[in-house]
């Protein structure tokens, strides 16, 4: 923890007032330095708040409309339990956070911090590894003609996703804790919520958050791929369907039938008996035996833009503080060593992966016109119970 916005001041003011009396009142020393510290992170404090509020109020509405179907798809689960983990951060993780900025010189919980640290990267973790199934998925469902996972399989796959989360997330219960910080002022010790006093010259950290880099970086590298396959298979079918086309139409412009191929726009409405189905046929003849032509080709489907949209905001959001992290190994005494103004920005990097929990359910609301006509239809269905 760096104290040089704080110590300047009020170190130099202990050492005139009290340097020389028999006892020091080291805990309203350290009460002190934690007022300065709250005005000198209060920007990253509210930015904390915000997060907060809109990512449990954000997360509770998805839960609640995804909890309701009653038939769940295999989209339904992907998002229920990405919501629930965004929603356990924002819940537990968020406000243990804020307590520690509030108490950045006074954090006697170990505990509490290891618990802390230890639910931020497995719901994290948990988070990208089921963005990976989701990418899969996305893979399998447009590129293998609707080859999709089963519901079955998803809930396992998420599952597994969570148990493997909190496996590559226990180490920190070995890394972080109690942090002393010295001052100036004789006797007078504080204690912080960071990496712990019993990791000073080891490595495990620096390998641990490195590892950590690698498979950030191979989970993005494999998602990248596989939605520019996808890409790449969209633009091709849409170029092959548009050549065969015009033959196909001089040969049966007589009939007048026709029929339509192509990937739904897929809605969140659960009153869809498939609300999942890559391919749908509707036809327009006037039966199934005359022959029909296809008119269309494959186009993205909702949940997919959903899906990379929320990858996106995960990546956006995680890489600011594996950077910050690594720096801060890598770097003796690198926190320490910032300006004022740096100090807050290193804050802001350590905390910013915090907004991938509260962004989804702006996500949804922004690219699904369905989830908005549900979220009024729950909170009409509130306003008419009351």
């Amino acid at each position: 923890m760096a104290t040089d916005f704080s110590i300047l001041s009020t170190t130099d003011v202990w050492n005139e007032s009290f340097y020389n009396h028999s006892s020091i009142d080291s805990y309203a020393f350290l009460r002190k330095l934690n007022k300065e510290a709250i005005i000198h992170y209060l920007p990253v404090i509210v930015f904390l708040c915000i997060l907060m509020v809109f990512g449990i109020v954000g997360n509770i509405i998805v839960s609640v409309l995804f909890c309701q179907r009653r038939r769940k798809s295999t989209y339904d689960l992907f998002i229920l339990n990405l919501a629930l983990l965004d929603l356990l951060t924002c819940f537990v993780g968020i406000p243990i956070e804020i307590a520690d900025l509030c108490f950045s010189y006074t954090f006697y919980a170990p505990i509490a911090c290891k618990i802390l640290r230890v639910l931020e990267s497995w719901t994290s973790m948990a988070s990208a590894l089921i963005l990976v199934i989701v990418a899969v998925d996305r893979y399998k469902r447009i590129c293998k003609l609707g080859k999709s996972f089963s519901r079955k399989k998803v809930k396992v796959l998420c599952f597994v996703a969570v148990c493997l989360g909190g496996l590559l997330s226990w180490p920190l219960f070995i890394i972080v804790g109690k942090k002393t910080i010295e001052f100036e002022v004789p006797g007078i010790k504080g204690v912080d919520c960071s990496m712990s006093d019993d990791m000073k010259g080891s490595k495990f950290p620096l390998v641990y958050y490195g590892v950590l880099l690698f498979c950030f970086v191979l989970c993005f590298v494999f998602v990248v791929v596989v939605y520019i396959r996808i890409s790449v298979y969209i633009k091709k079918t849409k170029t092959t369907r548009r050549k065969h086309v015009e033959p196909f139409d001089s040969s049966f412009s007589s009939t007048g039938r026709q029929q339509t191929t192509l990937v739904s726009f897929q809605s969140i409405n659960p009153e869809h008996p498939h609300p999942n189905s890559t391919l749908c046929r509707h036809d327009t003849g006037q039966s199934d035996s005359k022959k029909s032509k296809p008119t269309s080709g494959v186009h993205v489907t909702r949940p997919t833009t959903i899906f990379v949209a929320i990858t996106i905001a995960f990546v956006i959001s995680f890489l600011p503080f594996l950077i910050t992290m690594l720096l801060r190994n890598l770097i003796r005494d690198f926190e320490e060593n910032l300006s004022s103004s740096l100090q807050v920005f290193f804050k802001f990097c350590l905390k910013t992966f915090f907004i991938n929990n509260a962004i989804n359910p702006v996500i949804y609301g922004f690219l699904s016109r369905q989830f908005r006509e549900d979220v009024r239809r729950l909170f009409q269905g509130c306003v008419c119970h009351h």
